[in-house]
């Protein structure tokens, strides 16, 4: 008995111990958090949690996210804003594109007296990044793969519609790009170049004036089998104004037969084997088809609350802004960098973090004593993966006048903050004395203030650039780029607290110094270095880690296949296209500051209509354009300005920075 109760007695006395211990280890590995830093470590791990699914527009997690932001607001006493839902500002994007049950097409051959009709997702199927069609008996021509490309230093010169002309014509042409398996090829060797890019091939068929585009699989890709392509297969946006159909490989080489043009397998063989194009009229072959893509819109929106001020500068508003949606499960054309994982994409970073900070501020700010003497709203912007949507949408709807808009502050991944606490902040160059002033405050904090060379001027890939294209002063603040960028792997455990505690304070303070400055900070505009088409494109986006790439854009390459070949630019035009707006052409959100479009006489508002002499319907069209020249070319812009056309001739300049 007395043995039992001794080892019972060191059993627990062992325990305690092992207790003691663990207690000592957790508060070691555990820090105590401040209470700034509990609630943005609860802010950025509901946000970032499985349950808001990614938070993608149109998604349940995005609502919930919506809700629990505006609770927030309501929780602080914070107003609504005058023409808003509540704390809602709602708008709508592009959904997922959908086709019409009445899909048909039709191929007439000379050996047969009538049409013969095609099974839709057996013998053929729409793609979305193509129109809807409504076409009659429209010959048909074989363009190889639909390429044209003229590189000196790849010594490549290949042309699929030289000697034939494809004007009023559809054009058939097989996907990706001749001498895969080569790895001597000029293309890329085995890899695939630009070259092989869907959208690639669609703008080149339009350039030639093709009336619409049909694609086969090519040899490689149909090795094991032939399937027709969904509908969204290189992404919902429609990237061309012509109808682009798919059709079986069996289809094809009886059409080609057909026609007299030997089978498929030979031609695309001596295709290889030479590197000279084959391409032919099709004598007697005309296609029909008639469908029609819905363009489904998903409903989103952003959400605002209102810290009134007081004074003689109260009618003037200052901006805490930050996006909360991201990519939900990824996907194609999503934005991921994880290719072909459907994985949560939770971006704790990007930028739960980000709307956490502005949920922050607000808390900070809201409960001070005395009223500020100017105005704050607090804004976390739906649809920036898309294209910088939500903020673009605001300024163009905006709540508070414009001319009244004195400041804008935004934080996009400010939770990845290093050990030499380096915190880079853009839009220095926008204010007079910004770069003094978070040097300074930053520097009293104990940061290391980085500020880009060339992106001083407020443009970049965040929401801060809607509102500095509207004259607004702008600042930006930004951790970093980490590999765990637009992965399923952006998860709240990677985050660092206490170093967005350490930001919150220094925003706090610059918020303080802005709303209190007895007159609105002066905006001006530094030459731009880096700037949307011809400086950073959709499709040339590069990344470092002191900028945020917009991988993340509608149009940059986010799936596999020919879809993730990247189009190389090396001309810089200066212009930011408007991705909101649907008008034919494309119509340009703003131009850089001392830029090629600017000292042409290029306007924000014009629309471009035609570029070097080819036509640009869409914004895939206007990045192939840009990409076919070099610097120091000189080319004719054609726009339209109040209804008007116009042609002015502009000099592009090397892209900065090469």
């Amino acid at each position: 008995m007395l043995l039992t109760r001794y080892r019972t007695a060191l059993g627990f006395a062992f325990a305690a111990a092992l207790m003691a211990a663990a207690g000592r280890q957790a508060s070691a590995i555990e820090p105590v958090l401040s209470a700034a830093e509990s609630r943005l470590k609860a802010d950025v791990t509901y946000l970032a949690d499985d349950l808001r699914e990614g938070r993608a527009p149109g998604t349940n997690g995005i609502e919930a996210a919506a809700d629990y932001i505006a609770g927030v607001f309501r929780e602080l006493g914070l107003k609504t804003a005058p023409g808003a839902q509540g704390y809602f500002q709602p708008f709508t994007i592009a959904g997922t594109p959908t086709l019409d049950d009445k899909a048909s097409m039709a191929i007439k051959t000379k050996d047969k007296d009538k049409p013969e009709s095609l099974a839709l997702k057996t013998d053929f199927a729409p793609l979305s990044l193509g129109a809807s069609a409504d076409l009659k008996g429209v010959p048909l021509v074989f363009a190889g793969y639909g390429i044209t490309a003229k590189e000196s230093e790849r010594k490549l010169d290949y042309d699929d519609y030289a000697g034939v002309d494809v004007k009023g014509k559809a054009v058939l042409i097989i996907r990706r790009e001749p001498q895969q398996k080569d790895e001597k090829s000029p293309f890329d060797g085995k890899e695939l170049s630009s070259h092989s890019d869907l959208r690639g091939k669609a703008t080149n068929a339009f350039h030639h004036g093709a009336k619409a585009i049909v694609i086969i699989s090519d040899t490689e890709t149909a090795k094991d089998s032939d399937p027709l392509l969904p509908l969204a297969y290189a992404g919902g946006d429609q990237s061309t104004s012509i109808p682009f159909l798919m059709i079986t490989r069996a289809r094809a080489d009886a059409l080609l037969k057909s026609a007299g043009a030997g089978s498929l397998a030979d031609t695309e063989q001596k295709i290889d084997e030479t590197l000279k194009p084959q391409s032919k009229v099709l004598d007697g072959v005309t296609l029909s088809a008639n469908y029609k893509i819905n363009r489904n819109e998903i409903k989103t929106k952003n959400v605002i609350g209102v810290l009134e001020g007081s004074g003689p500068h109260a009618d003037e508003t200052i901006f805490v802004g930050g996006h909360y949606d991201h990519l939900g499960h990824g996907g194609m054309r999503s934005g991921s960098l994880a290719f072909l994982s459907r994985d949560i994409h939770n971006g704790a970073d990007d930028n739960a973090s980000g709307t956490a900070m502005v949920l922050e501020m607000a808390r900070r700010l809201s409960r001070r004593h005395e009223p500020l003497p100017r105005r704050v709203v607090f804004m976390a912007f739906s649809g920036e993966e898309r294209g910088l949507l939500g903020s673009m949408h605001y300024v163009k709807n905006p709540l508070y006048p414009i001319d009244k808009s004195v400041f804008m502050v935004n934080f996009d991944m400010v939770g990845r903050l290093n050990d030499k606490s380096e915190l880079t902040v853009f839009g220095v160059g926008s204010t007079p004395g910004a770069a003094e002033l978070v040097d300074s405050l930053g520097g009293s904090l104990g940061f290391t203030i980085k500020k880009v060379r060339g992106m001083s001027d407020g443009i970049g890939g965040s929401d801060h650039q809607s509102f500095y294209l509207k004259n607004i002063p702008v600042l930006f603040a930004f951790t970093g780029i980490h590999n765990d960028y637009h992965r399923p792997s952006d998860d709240h455990e990677r985050i660092n607290i206490a170093g967005m505690g350490r930001i919150a304070d220094l925003g706090e303070l610059l918020l303080l110094n802005l709303a209190k400055r007895p007159k609105r900070p002066e905006f001006t505009k530094a030459g731009s270095q880096v700037a949307g088409h011809g400086g950073a494109t959709p499709a040339a986006s590069s990344t470092s880690n002191n900028a945020k790439p917009k991988a993340a854009d509608p149009h940059s390459s986010g799936g596999n296949d020919e879809d993730m070949a990247r189009v190389s630019i090396t001309a810089y035009f200066g212009s930011i296209p408007d991705y909101e707006d649907s008008t034919t052409g494309v119509k340009l959100a703003g131009v850089s500051e001392g830029g090629p479009a600017e000292k042409a006489g290029i306007k924000s508002g014009d629309i471009i209509i035609s570029f070097g002499g080819k036509p640009v319907a869409t914004v895939y069209d206007y990045t192939k354009c840009i990409a076919a020249h070099k610097p120091g070319d000189v080319v004719e812009v054609k726009l339209k300005r109040d209804g008007k056309e116009m042609t002015l001739k502009v000099t592009l300049a090397p892209r900065p920075g090469r």
